[in-house]
């Protein structure tokens, strides 16, 4: 199902971020097909929840555990709690993601490329009420998606947010392995960092591809990535910036996923 949503990317959708380290990361927004599946999704689930929750509530309302009334107005206020706060749950449990949105490989990050946190994802579901007028028709929300930029709807606007085609940012399916005896002894050497998301994203990014870049341009980005941790974690300065950024990798990646399958 994965693999089957993923739509081909078009030049116009892509969003580059840069931050203040003058690292650039790119991003493919999630197209409208891609989200209108992925909200149909979740309405299938929402709506088998409300359902498995009605017809419990009918049996115990069968059963005299209390009136068909109360049973009635129990299932009203769930059904408003979960179509309220269902969405903004799931997003911030799963770091953006809904079941719709995992199954497309869609995923709701900050327009600062950051993770979304709890107020974000509660707030922006709980606006879909206004992107979803005229009743059943949502025509505010596909004219905010098609008249913004980052195909924003107004929950996304108000709380600072955009949806993006997931991808593989930290590469554990596809770990970088050093045979350079001195990047495991840099490695012996430090702790286990406690880096963002950004900053993870950065590091796996240059380890994957710095056998493509030259020599003197791998020691120019690795400067810009490396003096900033090691001043910050005080850092041994006398180590190669190049084997100190492989040294963490292996210690964030490699050394924890061959401790997890052990």
């Amino acid at each position: 199902m994965r693999n089957f949503a993923r739509f081909s990317p078009q030049i116009d959708t892509v969003v580059r971020i840069i931050t203040p380290e003058n690292i650039t990361f790119t991003y493919q927004l999630a197209s409208m097909l891609q989200r209108i599946f992925a909200f149909f999704i979740d309405m299938l689930a929402l709506g088998a929840i409300q359902l498995a929750t009605g017809i419990l509530l009918l049996i115990l309302a069968n059963y005299q555990i209390f009136s068909s009334g109360l049973a009635y107005g129990i299932w009203l206020i769930l059904a408003f709690f979960l179509t309220s706060f269902f969405g903004g749950f799931q997003e911030t449990v799963w770091n953006g993601q809904t079941i719709g949105k995992y199954l497309f490989g869609i995923r709701v990050i900050s327009t600062e490329g950051q993770p979304i946190n709890s107020f974000q994802a509660v707030t922006r579901n709980v606006l879909r009420w206004i992107d979803l007028q005229p009743i059943a028709f949502a025509g505010v929300g596909f004219a905010m998606i098609l008249g913004t930029k980052r195909f924003q709807r107004f929950g996304d606007l108000v709380c600072g947010t955009m949806v993006v085609v997931e991808e593989n940012a930290y590469g554990r399916h596809d770990l970088v392995r050093f045979k350079h005896p001195e990047v495991f002894k840099i490695a012996e050497q430090i702790p286990v960092l406690p880096l963002s998301p950004g900053a993870l994203k950065a590091l796996a990014l240059y380890v994957h591809r710095r056998k493509a870049i030259s020599p003197r341009r791998r020691e120019h980005i690795a400067a810009i990535l490396a003096k900033p941790l090691v001043e910050q974690y005080g850092l041994p300065e006398n180590i190669n910036d190049d084997l100190l950024l492989c040294a963490i990798y292996h210690t964030q990646f490699v050394a924890l996923a061959d401790k997890e399958e052990k």
